[in-house]
Protein backbone atom coordinates (compact mmCIF):
# COMPACT_ATOMS: atom_id res chain seq x y z
CA UNK A 1 0.00 0.00 0.00
CA UNK A 2 2.84 2.38 0.90
CA UNK A 3 4.53 1.74 -2.41
CA UNK A 4 1.33 2.42 -4.34
CA UNK A 5 0.93 5.70 -2.46
CA UNK A 6 4.43 6.77 -3.39
CA UNK A 7 3.84 5.86 -7.04
CA UNK A 8 0.68 7.93 -7.17
CA UNK A 9 2.48 10.92 -5.72
CA UNK A 10 5.34 10.57 -8.15
CA UNK A 11 3.07 10.23 -11.19
CA UNK A 12 0.81 13.10 -10.16
CA UNK A 13 -1.83 14.03 -12.77
CA UNK A 14 -0.52 11.52 -15.28
CA UNK A 15 -1.21 8.63 -12.91
CA UNK A 16 -4.48 6.83 -12.16
CA UNK A 17 -5.88 9.67 -10.04
CA UNK A 18 -5.39 12.08 -12.94
CA UNK A 19 -7.20 9.69 -15.26
CA UNK A 20 -10.18 9.47 -12.92
CA UNK A 21 -10.26 13.23 -12.39
CA UNK A 22 -10.18 14.03 -16.13
CA UNK A 23 -12.93 11.49 -16.87
CA UNK A 24 -15.13 12.82 -14.06
CA UNK A 25 -14.63 16.44 -15.11
CA UNK A 26 -15.60 15.68 -18.69
CA UNK A 27 -18.62 13.60 -17.69
CA UNK A 28 -19.64 16.22 -15.15
CA UNK A 29 -19.61 18.87 -17.87
CA UNK A 30 -21.87 16.69 -20.04
CA UNK A 31 -24.22 16.20 -17.11
CA UNK A 32 -24.32 19.96 -16.51
CA UNK A 33 -24.94 20.79 -20.17
CA UNK A 34 -27.37 18.05 -21.24
CA UNK A 35 -28.91 17.03 -17.88
CA UNK A 36 -29.53 13.53 -16.58
CA UNK A 37 -32.65 12.57 -18.66
CA UNK A 38 -30.70 13.07 -21.89
CA UNK A 39 -27.77 10.93 -20.73
CA UNK A 40 -30.16 8.34 -19.36
CA UNK A 41 -31.89 8.17 -22.77
CA UNK A 42 -35.37 8.99 -21.47
CA UNK A 43 -35.66 12.63 -22.60
CA UNK A 44 -38.34 13.43 -25.25
CA UNK A 45 -35.44 14.60 -27.41
CA UNK A 46 -34.65 10.98 -28.24
CA UNK A 47 -38.20 9.88 -29.06
CA UNK A 48 -39.14 12.19 -31.91
CA UNK A 49 -40.49 10.53 -35.05
CA UNK A 50 -39.02 12.97 -37.56
CA UNK A 51 -35.43 13.81 -36.60
CA UNK A 52 -32.02 12.38 -37.45
CA UNK A 53 -31.95 10.48 -34.16
CA UNK A 54 -35.06 8.64 -35.39
CA UNK A 55 -32.93 6.96 -38.03
CA UNK A 56 -30.31 5.86 -35.52
CA UNK A 57 -32.82 4.42 -33.05
CA UNK A 58 -34.86 2.66 -35.73
CA UNK A 59 -31.73 1.23 -37.34
CA UNK A 60 -30.31 0.10 -34.02
CA UNK A 61 -33.52 -1.62 -32.93
CA UNK A 62 -33.94 -3.29 -36.31
CA UNK A 63 -30.37 -4.60 -36.03
CA UNK A 64 -30.37 -5.87 -32.46
CA UNK A 65 -33.77 -7.55 -32.69
CA UNK A 66 -33.00 -9.49 -35.86
CA UNK A 67 -31.27 -12.86 -35.75
CA UNK A 68 -27.55 -12.80 -36.55
CA UNK A 69 -26.79 -12.68 -40.27
CA UNK A 70 -23.69 -13.02 -42.35
CA UNK A 71 -22.00 -10.56 -42.70
CA UNK A 72 -22.50 -9.61 -39.07
CA UNK A 73 -23.71 -6.03 -39.62
CA UNK A 74 -26.37 -7.03 -42.12
CA UNK A 75 -30.00 -5.95 -41.58
CA UNK A 76 -32.70 -7.62 -43.69
CA UNK A 77 -35.80 -5.82 -42.40
CA UNK A 78 -34.88 -2.40 -43.86
CA UNK A 79 -34.40 -1.80 -47.58
CA UNK A 80 -36.00 -5.23 -48.01
CA UNK A 81 -35.50 -7.59 -49.69
CA UNK A 82 -31.90 -6.58 -50.52
CA UNK A 83 -31.26 -5.43 -46.97
CA UNK A 84 -28.67 -2.97 -45.73
CA UNK A 85 -26.05 -2.62 -43.01
CA UNK A 86 -25.99 -1.05 -39.56
CA UNK A 87 -23.11 1.11 -40.81
CA UNK A 88 -25.40 2.99 -43.20
CA UNK A 89 -27.83 3.84 -40.40
CA UNK A 90 -25.32 5.62 -38.12
CA UNK A 91 -25.92 3.09 -35.36
CA UNK A 92 -22.30 3.29 -34.11
CA UNK A 93 -21.75 -0.23 -35.47
CA UNK A 94 -19.07 -1.31 -32.98
CA UNK A 95 -21.33 -0.31 -30.09
CA UNK A 96 -24.38 -1.93 -31.72
CA UNK A 97 -22.48 -5.19 -32.27
CA UNK A 98 -21.47 -5.26 -28.62
CA UNK A 99 -25.00 -4.61 -27.38
CA UNK A 100 -26.50 -7.18 -29.74
CA UNK A 101 -24.08 -9.74 -28.34
CA UNK A 102 -24.52 -8.98 -24.64
CA UNK A 103 -27.88 -7.28 -24.18
CA UNK A 104 -30.27 -7.03 -27.14
CA UNK A 105 -33.05 -5.97 -24.77
CA UNK A 106 -36.78 -6.20 -25.20
CA UNK A 107 -38.96 -3.77 -27.07
CA UNK A 108 -37.89 -0.55 -28.73
CA UNK A 109 -35.10 0.91 -26.60
CA UNK A 110 -32.50 3.68 -26.67
CA UNK A 111 -28.79 3.03 -25.93
CA UNK A 112 -27.49 6.38 -27.12
CA UNK A 113 -27.82 8.43 -23.96
CA UNK A 114 -25.30 6.04 -22.44
CA UNK A 115 -23.08 6.39 -25.53
CA UNK A 116 -23.04 10.19 -25.15
CA UNK A 117 -21.97 9.81 -21.52
CA UNK A 118 -19.28 7.32 -22.52
CA UNK A 119 -18.00 9.67 -25.23
CA UNK A 120 -17.48 12.43 -22.67
CA UNK A 121 -15.72 10.04 -20.29
CA UNK A 122 -13.39 9.06 -23.14
CA UNK A 123 -12.95 12.74 -24.03
CA UNK A 124 -11.53 13.16 -20.51
CA UNK A 125 -9.38 10.06 -20.97
CA UNK A 126 -8.03 11.64 -24.17
CA UNK A 127 -7.10 14.82 -22.29
CA UNK A 128 -5.31 12.74 -19.63
CA UNK A 129 -3.50 10.63 -22.23
CA UNK A 130 -2.25 13.73 -24.06
CA UNK A 131 -0.90 15.13 -20.78
CA UNK A 132 0.73 11.77 -20.03
CA UNK A 133 2.50 11.57 -23.39
CA UNK A 134 3.59 15.21 -23.12
CA UNK A 135 4.93 14.41 -19.60
CA UNK A 136 2.89 17.27 -18.09
CA UNK A 137 2.78 16.92 -14.31
CA UNK A 138 0.57 19.88 -13.48
CA UNK A 139 -2.92 19.29 -12.10
CA UNK A 140 -3.96 22.72 -13.34
CA UNK A 141 -2.98 21.86 -16.90
CA UNK A 142 -4.87 18.56 -16.79
CA UNK A 143 -8.02 20.23 -15.42
CA UNK A 144 -7.86 23.02 -18.00
CA UNK A 145 -7.29 20.67 -20.92
CA UNK A 146 -10.07 18.31 -19.81
CA UNK A 147 -12.59 21.14 -19.52
CA UNK A 148 -11.56 22.86 -22.76
CA UNK A 149 -11.86 19.59 -24.67
CA UNK A 150 -15.18 18.75 -23.01
CA UNK A 151 -16.72 22.10 -23.97
CA UNK A 152 -15.31 22.00 -27.52
CA UNK A 153 -18.19 23.64 -29.48
CA UNK A 154 -18.04 21.33 -32.49
CA UNK A 155 -18.50 18.43 -30.06
CA UNK A 156 -21.27 19.70 -27.82
CA UNK A 157 -23.56 20.73 -30.68
CA UNK A 158 -23.32 17.37 -32.49
CA UNK A 159 -25.67 15.52 -30.12
CA UNK A 160 -28.37 15.13 -32.83
CA UNK A 161 -25.77 13.09 -34.78
CA UNK A 162 -24.77 10.56 -32.17
CA UNK A 163 -21.88 8.78 -33.88
CA UNK A 164 -20.21 12.14 -34.55
CA UNK A 165 -20.01 12.67 -30.79
CA UNK A 166 -17.18 10.11 -30.81
CA UNK A 167 -14.55 12.81 -31.22
CA UNK A 168 -12.45 11.25 -28.47
CA UNK A 169 -11.05 9.22 -31.36
CA UNK A 170 -9.27 12.36 -32.56
CA UNK A 171 -7.82 12.97 -29.09
CA UNK A 172 -6.58 9.38 -28.95
CA UNK A 173 -4.97 9.89 -32.37
CA UNK A 174 -3.18 13.05 -31.17
CA UNK A 175 -2.06 11.20 -28.03
CA UNK A 176 -0.60 8.39 -30.14
CA UNK A 177 1.16 10.94 -32.33
CA UNK A 178 2.74 12.42 -29.18
CA UNK A 179 3.59 8.94 -27.93
CA UNK A 180 5.41 8.09 -31.15
CA UNK A 181 7.40 11.31 -30.80
CA UNK A 182 8.27 10.58 -27.17
CA UNK A 183 9.34 7.00 -27.87
CA UNK A 184 11.13 7.92 -31.11
CA UNK A 185 9.32 5.06 -32.83
CA UNK A 186 5.86 4.52 -34.25
CA UNK A 187 3.27 3.49 -31.64
CA UNK A 188 2.03 0.68 -33.86
CA UNK A 189 0.23 -1.31 -31.16
CA UNK A 190 -1.93 1.68 -30.39
CA UNK A 191 -2.57 2.81 -33.95
CA UNK A 192 -3.86 -0.51 -35.28
CA UNK A 193 -6.86 -0.92 -32.91
CA UNK A 194 -7.64 2.80 -33.11
CA UNK A 195 -7.80 2.85 -36.91
CA UNK A 196 -9.87 -0.34 -37.13
CA UNK A 197 -12.17 0.72 -34.30
CA UNK A 198 -12.73 4.19 -35.78
CA UNK A 199 -13.98 2.63 -39.01
CA UNK A 200 -16.70 0.81 -37.06
CA UNK A 201 -17.75 3.93 -35.17
CA UNK A 202 -17.98 6.69 -37.80
CA UNK A 203 -16.55 6.88 -41.30
CA UNK A 204 -15.79 10.63 -41.12
CA UNK A 205 -13.84 10.23 -37.90
CA UNK A 206 -12.09 7.19 -39.36
CA UNK A 207 -10.71 9.33 -42.20
CA UNK A 208 -9.60 12.05 -39.77
CA UNK A 209 -7.85 9.50 -37.54
CA UNK A 210 -6.23 7.93 -40.61
CA UNK A 211 -4.93 11.36 -41.68
CA UNK A 212 -3.13 11.86 -38.35
CA UNK A 213 -1.88 8.26 -38.60
CA UNK A 214 -0.49 9.01 -42.07
CA UNK A 215 1.43 12.01 -40.71
CA UNK A 216 2.90 9.84 -37.95
CA UNK A 217 3.89 7.09 -40.39
CA UNK A 218 5.58 9.54 -42.75
CA UNK A 219 7.42 11.18 -39.84
CA UNK A 220 8.73 7.78 -38.78
CA UNK A 221 9.75 6.88 -42.35
CA UNK A 222 11.65 10.15 -42.77
CA UNK A 223 13.28 10.01 -39.33
CA UNK A 224 15.92 7.62 -40.67
CA UNK A 225 15.44 7.61 -44.46
CA UNK A 226 18.71 5.80 -45.09
CA UNK A 227 17.92 2.96 -42.71
CA UNK A 228 15.91 0.51 -44.76
CA UNK A 229 14.79 -1.54 -41.75
CA UNK A 230 13.36 1.57 -40.04
CA UNK A 231 11.46 2.59 -43.17
CA UNK A 232 10.04 -0.90 -43.59
CA UNK A 233 8.91 -0.93 -39.94
CA UNK A 234 7.13 2.38 -40.47
CA UNK A 235 5.38 1.19 -43.62
CA UNK A 236 4.42 -2.10 -42.00
CA UNK A 237 2.09 -0.28 -39.61
CA UNK A 238 -0.43 0.96 -42.21
CA UNK A 239 -0.21 -2.37 -44.03
CA UNK A 240 -1.15 -4.18 -40.82
CA UNK A 241 -3.86 -1.68 -39.84
CA UNK A 242 -5.63 -1.43 -43.17
CA UNK A 243 -4.99 -5.07 -44.00
CA UNK A 244 -6.70 -6.13 -40.77
CA UNK A 245 -9.52 -3.71 -41.52
CA UNK A 246 -9.99 -5.17 -44.99
CA UNK A 247 -10.10 -8.71 -43.62
CA UNK A 248 -12.60 -7.70 -40.94
CA UNK A 249 -14.91 -6.25 -43.59
CA UNK A 250 -15.43 -9.76 -44.99
CA UNK A 251 -16.88 -10.66 -41.62
CA UNK A 252 -18.91 -7.50 -41.05
CA UNK A 253 -19.81 -5.90 -44.40
CA UNK A 254 -18.73 -7.71 -47.55
CA UNK A 255 -20.11 -8.27 -50.07
CA UNK A 256 -22.29 -5.16 -50.23
CA UNK A 257 -25.85 -5.50 -51.56
CA UNK A 258 -26.82 -3.88 -54.90
CA UNK A 259 -27.23 -0.12 -54.66
CA UNK A 260 -25.17 0.21 -51.47
CA UNK A 261 -22.30 2.61 -50.79
CA UNK A 262 -23.63 5.23 -53.19
CA UNK A 263 -22.35 8.78 -52.92
CA UNK A 264 -24.58 11.79 -52.49
CA UNK A 265 -24.80 15.45 -53.42
CA UNK A 266 -23.74 18.22 -51.04
CA UNK A 267 -19.99 18.86 -51.29
CA UNK A 268 -19.51 22.63 -51.34
CA UNK A 269 -22.95 23.08 -49.79
CA UNK A 270 -22.20 21.62 -46.34
CA UNK A 271 -18.88 23.40 -45.99
CA UNK A 272 -16.99 25.58 -43.53
CA UNK A 273 -16.95 29.36 -43.79
CA UNK A 274 -13.65 31.17 -43.33
CA UNK A 275 -15.27 33.05 -40.44
CA UNK A 276 -16.40 29.87 -38.66
CA UNK A 277 -13.53 29.75 -36.11
CA UNK A 278 -14.39 33.33 -35.05
CA UNK A 279 -18.17 33.20 -34.84
CA UNK A 280 -20.21 31.63 -32.07
CA UNK A 281 -19.29 33.40 -28.84
CA UNK A 282 -20.57 36.17 -26.61
CA UNK A 283 -17.68 38.57 -27.16
CA UNK A 284 -17.55 38.71 -30.95
CA UNK A 285 -20.80 38.50 -32.92
CA UNK A 286 -20.57 38.73 -36.69
CA UNK A 287 -23.54 39.99 -38.70
CA UNK A 288 -23.12 37.65 -41.69
CA UNK A 289 -20.97 34.75 -40.46
CA UNK A 290 -21.97 32.25 -43.15
CA UNK A 291 -23.41 32.07 -46.63
CA UNK A 292 -26.30 29.73 -45.79
CA UNK A 293 -27.70 27.64 -42.96
CA UNK A 294 -26.09 24.59 -44.54
CA UNK A 295 -22.69 25.91 -43.47
CA UNK A 296 -23.76 24.96 -39.97
CA UNK A 297 -22.13 21.61 -40.77
CA UNK A 298 -18.92 23.61 -40.67
CA UNK A 299 -19.62 25.16 -37.27
CA UNK A 300 -16.07 25.34 -35.93
CA UNK A 301 -15.96 28.11 -33.36
CA UNK A 302 -12.85 27.77 -31.24
CA UNK A 303 -13.22 30.66 -28.79
CA UNK A 304 -11.81 34.14 -29.26
CA UNK A 305 -9.88 34.02 -25.99
CA UNK A 306 -8.35 30.68 -26.91
CA UNK A 307 -7.29 32.02 -30.31
CA UNK A 308 -5.69 35.11 -28.75
CA UNK A 309 -3.69 32.85 -26.42
CA UNK A 310 -2.81 30.61 -29.40
CA UNK A 311 -1.23 33.59 -31.19
CA UNK A 312 0.84 34.37 -28.10
CA UNK A 313 1.99 30.75 -27.74
CA UNK A 314 2.79 30.66 -31.46
CA UNK A 315 5.12 33.63 -31.09
CA UNK A 316 6.63 32.13 -27.95
CA UNK A 317 7.31 28.85 -29.77
CA UNK A 318 8.91 30.67 -32.70
CA UNK A 319 11.29 32.46 -30.33
CA UNK A 320 12.11 29.67 -27.86
CA UNK A 321 11.76 26.56 -30.01
CA UNK A 322 12.29 27.47 -33.68
CA UNK A 323 12.67 23.81 -34.66
CA UNK A 324 9.12 22.94 -33.51
CA UNK A 325 7.47 23.47 -36.90
CA UNK A 326 10.15 21.53 -38.73
CA UNK A 327 9.68 18.58 -36.37
CA UNK A 328 5.91 18.60 -36.90
CA UNK A 329 5.83 19.73 -40.53
CA UNK A 330 4.07 16.58 -41.74
CA UNK A 331 1.25 16.85 -39.21
CA UNK A 332 0.92 20.55 -40.01
CA UNK A 333 0.72 19.67 -43.71
CA UNK A 334 -2.07 17.17 -43.03
CA UNK A 335 -3.96 19.76 -40.96
CA UNK A 336 -3.65 22.30 -43.78
CA UNK A 337 -5.06 19.77 -46.27
CA UNK A 338 -7.96 18.97 -43.92
CA UNK A 339 -8.69 22.70 -43.62
CA UNK A 340 -8.72 23.12 -47.40
CA UNK A 341 -11.13 20.20 -47.74
CA UNK A 342 -13.33 21.67 -45.01
CA UNK A 343 -13.60 24.90 -47.03
CA UNK A 344 -14.57 22.81 -50.10
CA UNK A 345 -14.45 24.00 -53.69
CA UNK A 346 -16.58 27.10 -52.93
CA UNK A 347 -14.80 29.29 -50.41
CA UNK A 348 -16.87 31.88 -48.56
CA UNK A 349 -15.92 34.73 -46.29
CA UNK A 350 -19.16 35.42 -44.50
CA UNK A 351 -21.83 35.75 -47.19
CA UNK A 352 -19.29 36.56 -49.92
CA UNK A 353 -18.05 33.89 -52.33
CA UNK A 354 -14.32 34.54 -52.61
CA UNK A 355 -13.41 31.95 -55.22
CA UNK A 356 -14.16 28.50 -56.56
CA UNK A 357 -11.70 25.69 -57.10
CA UNK A 358 -11.84 23.23 -59.97
CA UNK A 359 -12.08 19.70 -58.63
CA UNK A 360 -10.80 16.86 -60.83
CA UNK A 361 -13.52 14.35 -61.75
CA UNK A 362 -11.34 11.63 -60.24
CA UNK A 363 -12.15 13.05 -56.78
CA UNK A 364 -15.91 12.71 -57.23
CA UNK A 365 -16.05 9.48 -55.21
CA UNK A 366 -14.30 11.24 -52.34
CA UNK A 367 -16.42 14.39 -52.41
CA UNK A 368 -19.72 12.54 -52.82
CA UNK A 369 -18.91 10.23 -49.92
CA UNK A 370 -17.62 12.93 -47.56
CA UNK A 371 -19.94 15.69 -48.69
CA UNK A 372 -20.21 17.43 -45.28
CA UNK A 373 -16.71 18.74 -45.69
CA UNK A 374 -16.94 21.34 -42.92
CA UNK A 375 -16.46 18.59 -40.35
CA UNK A 376 -12.86 18.02 -41.42
CA UNK A 377 -11.67 21.05 -39.49
CA UNK A 378 -12.27 19.23 -36.19
CA UNK A 379 -8.76 17.71 -35.95
CA UNK A 380 -7.34 21.18 -36.65
CA UNK A 381 -9.41 22.69 -33.84
CA UNK A 382 -8.38 20.00 -31.37
CA UNK A 383 -4.73 20.38 -32.38
CA UNK A 384 -4.95 24.13 -31.72
CA UNK A 385 -6.36 23.54 -28.23
CA UNK A 386 -3.66 20.98 -27.40
CA UNK A 387 -0.89 23.14 -28.89
CA UNK A 388 -2.00 26.16 -26.86
CA UNK A 389 -2.45 24.43 -23.50
CA UNK A 390 0.79 22.46 -23.75
CA UNK A 391 2.64 25.60 -24.85
CA UNK A 392 1.47 27.48 -21.78
CA UNK A 393 2.47 24.51 -19.61
CA UNK A 394 5.90 24.30 -21.17
CA UNK A 395 6.96 27.96 -21.26
CA UNK A 396 5.39 29.53 -18.19
CA UNK A 397 6.22 28.92 -14.57
CA UNK A 398 3.73 26.54 -12.91
CA UNK A 399 1.84 29.18 -10.92
CA UNK A 400 1.66 31.56 -13.85
CA UNK A 401 0.56 28.73 -16.18
CA UNK A 402 -2.16 27.71 -13.73
CA UNK A 403 -3.40 31.30 -13.49
CA UNK A 404 -3.45 31.81 -17.26
CA UNK A 405 -5.24 28.52 -17.91
CA UNK A 406 -7.79 29.10 -15.15
CA UNK A 407 -8.58 32.49 -16.69
CA UNK A 408 -8.83 30.91 -20.15
CA UNK A 409 -11.28 28.25 -18.96
CA UNK A 410 -13.43 30.83 -17.16
CA UNK A 411 -13.49 33.16 -20.17
CA UNK A 412 -14.16 30.29 -22.57
CA UNK A 413 -17.18 29.11 -20.56
CA UNK A 414 -18.48 32.68 -20.34
CA UNK A 415 -17.97 33.20 -24.07
CA UNK A 416 -19.89 29.98 -24.88
CA UNK A 417 -23.03 30.94 -22.97
CA UNK A 418 -25.09 31.57 -26.11
CA UNK A 419 -23.76 28.37 -27.64
CA UNK A 420 -24.81 26.35 -24.60
CA UNK A 421 -28.25 27.98 -24.61
CA UNK A 422 -28.63 26.92 -28.25
CA UNK A 423 -27.61 23.35 -27.43
CA UNK A 424 -30.13 23.18 -24.59
CA UNK A 425 -32.85 24.61 -26.83
CA UNK A 426 -32.14 21.91 -29.39
CA UNK A 427 -32.33 19.04 -26.92
CA UNK A 428 -35.55 20.50 -25.49
CA UNK A 429 -37.35 19.93 -28.80
CA UNK A 430 -40.31 17.57 -28.84
CA UNK A 431 -41.69 16.19 -32.07
CA UNK A 432 -45.35 15.86 -32.92
CA UNK A 433 -46.95 12.50 -33.65
CA UNK A 434 -47.07 11.89 -37.40
CA UNK A 435 -48.53 8.38 -37.36
CA UNK A 436 -51.53 7.24 -35.35
CA UNK A 437 -50.48 3.67 -34.48
CA UNK A 438 -53.99 2.65 -33.48
CA UNK A 439 -55.47 3.59 -36.86
CA UNK A 440 -52.65 1.88 -38.72
CA UNK A 441 -52.99 -1.27 -36.60
CA UNK A 442 -56.74 -1.41 -37.20
CA UNK A 443 -56.39 -0.92 -40.96
CA UNK A 444 -53.54 -3.37 -41.53
CA UNK A 445 -54.99 -6.22 -39.51
CA UNK A 446 -53.21 -9.32 -38.30
CA UNK A 447 -52.31 -10.78 -41.69
CA UNK A 448 -50.05 -7.99 -42.98
CA UNK A 449 -46.44 -9.08 -42.69
CA UNK A 450 -44.49 -6.39 -44.57
CA UNK A 451 -44.64 -2.77 -45.77
CA UNK A 452 -43.59 -1.17 -49.03
CA UNK A 453 -43.10 2.60 -49.24
CA UNK A 454 -43.34 4.74 -52.39
CA UNK A 455 -41.49 6.60 -53.64
CA UNK A 456 -38.33 5.03 -52.19
CA UNK A 457 -35.85 7.21 -50.35
CA UNK A 458 -34.13 9.81 -52.59
CA UNK A 459 -36.71 9.43 -55.35
CA UNK A 460 -38.36 12.81 -54.69
CA UNK A 461 -37.58 16.12 -53.02
CA UNK A 462 -39.80 15.62 -49.97
CA UNK A 463 -37.67 15.56 -46.80
CA UNK A 464 -37.55 12.04 -45.38
CA UNK A 465 -38.31 13.45 -41.95
CA UNK A 466 -41.92 14.17 -42.92
CA UNK A 467 -43.25 10.67 -43.57
CA UNK A 468 -40.49 8.14 -44.31
CA UNK A 469 -38.86 8.28 -40.87
CA UNK A 470 -42.17 7.91 -38.97
CA UNK A 471 -43.07 4.98 -41.24
CA UNK A 472 -39.65 3.44 -40.59
CA UNK A 473 -40.17 3.68 -36.81
CA UNK A 474 -43.63 2.13 -37.09
CA UNK A 475 -42.30 -0.75 -39.20
CA UNK A 476 -39.45 -1.50 -36.78
CA UNK A 477 -41.68 -1.28 -33.72
CA UNK A 478 -44.16 -3.75 -35.27
CA UNK A 479 -41.58 -6.08 -36.81
CA UNK A 480 -42.54 -5.34 -40.44
CA UNK A 481 -39.85 -5.50 -43.11
CA UNK A 482 -39.80 -2.17 -45.00
CA UNK A 483 -38.88 -1.82 -48.66
CA UNK A 484 -36.83 1.35 -48.19
CA UNK A 485 -35.72 3.59 -45.32
CA UNK A 486 -33.78 6.69 -44.46
CA UNK A 487 -30.47 4.96 -45.12
CA UNK A 488 -27.18 6.59 -46.09
CA UNK A 489 -25.50 5.71 -49.37
CA UNK A 490 -28.26 3.40 -50.54
CA UNK A 491 -30.41 3.85 -53.64
CA UNK A 492 -33.35 2.02 -55.19
CA UNK A 493 -35.01 2.29 -58.58
CA UNK A 494 -37.34 5.28 -58.89
CA UNK A 495 -39.46 3.77 -61.67
CA UNK A 496 -41.59 0.71 -62.35
CA UNK A 497 -43.73 0.99 -59.23
CA UNK A 498 -46.86 -0.54 -60.79
CA UNK A 499 -45.09 -3.69 -61.96
CA UNK A 500 -43.33 -4.07 -58.62
CA UNK A 501 -46.56 -3.63 -56.65
CA UNK A 502 -48.33 -6.18 -58.81
CA UNK A 503 -45.76 -8.78 -57.76
CA UNK A 504 -46.04 -8.12 -54.04
CA UNK A 505 -47.18 -11.01 -51.83
CA UNK A 506 -50.66 -10.77 -50.40
CA UNK A 507 -49.36 -9.94 -46.94
CA UNK A 508 -47.62 -6.73 -48.05
CA UNK A 509 -49.29 -3.37 -47.43
CA UNK A 510 -48.19 -0.25 -49.29
CA UNK A 511 -47.56 3.30 -48.04
CA UNK A 512 -47.85 6.18 -50.55
CA UNK A 513 -46.33 9.55 -49.70
CA UNK A 514 -48.78 12.34 -50.58
CA UNK A 515 -46.42 14.77 -52.32
CA UNK A 516 -45.76 12.25 -55.08
CA UNK A 517 -49.26 10.71 -54.94
CA UNK A 518 -51.55 13.63 -54.05
CA UNK A 519 -54.89 11.86 -54.69
CA UNK A 520 -56.09 8.58 -53.25
CA UNK A 521 -57.04 7.38 -56.69
CA UNK A 522 -53.34 7.58 -57.69
CA UNK A 523 -52.55 5.05 -55.00
CA UNK A 524 -55.55 2.85 -55.86
CA UNK A 525 -54.58 2.86 -59.55
CA UNK A 526 -51.07 1.62 -58.73
CA UNK A 527 -52.44 -1.01 -56.37
CA UNK A 528 -54.73 -2.40 -59.10
CA UNK A 529 -58.04 -4.20 -58.71
CA UNK A 530 -58.96 -5.70 -55.40
CA UNK A 531 -57.23 -3.14 -53.17
CA UNK A 532 -58.49 -0.84 -50.45
CA UNK A 533 -56.79 2.40 -49.39
CA UNK A 534 -57.24 4.80 -46.49
CA UNK A 535 -56.21 8.41 -45.96
CA UNK A 536 -53.88 8.41 -42.94
CA UNK A 537 -53.27 12.18 -43.02
CA UNK A 538 -49.56 12.04 -43.84
CA UNK A 539 -49.82 9.17 -46.32
CA UNK A 540 -52.23 6.84 -48.08
CA UNK A 541 -52.10 3.32 -46.68
CA UNK A 542 -53.24 0.46 -48.93
CA UNK A 543 -53.68 -3.31 -48.70
CA UNK A 544 -55.23 -6.06 -50.75
CA UNK A 545 -58.89 -6.48 -49.93
CA UNK A 546 -58.41 -10.20 -49.31
CA UNK A 547 -56.56 -9.29 -46.09
CA UNK A 548 -59.19 -8.75 -43.42
CA UNK A 549 -58.99 -5.68 -41.19
CA UNK A 550 -59.54 -5.91 -37.49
Amino acid sequence: MKRLHLDLRRDGPIGPLGLVLAALLSFGFALWLYKYPVLRGSSPFWWRENADITQYLAGFNAFVHEPWHWPLLRITSLNAPEGTYATFLDTVPLYALFLKAVHPGAGYWNPYGLWIGLCFVLQGVGAWWICREARVRSWAVLVALALLLACFPALTRRIPHTSLMSQWLLLFALALYLRSGRLQRLATRGWIPLVVGAFYINIYLFVMVSSIFAADVLREALRAPLQRAAVLRALAAPVLAFGLLYLSMWITLMPLPPGAAKGDWGFGYYSMNLLAPLHGGMLLRLEHPQAADTQGEGHNYLGIFLLLLTVWVFRLRARLDPGFWRRHRLLCGVLVLLTLYALSDRVYLGSNLLYTVWMPPQLENLTSTFRSSGRFFWPVGYAIVVFTVLGVARYLRPRMAATVLAALVALQLWDLQLHHEGVRAEIAQQGSQVIDPGRWDAFLGPDVTALNYYPPSRCNDTPAHQTLLPTMVYAVRHGYPLSTGYIARTAKSCTGYAAEIARLPAGTAVVFEKTSFPAQRDAEQLMGPGAVCADMQAVFLCRRNNIPSR
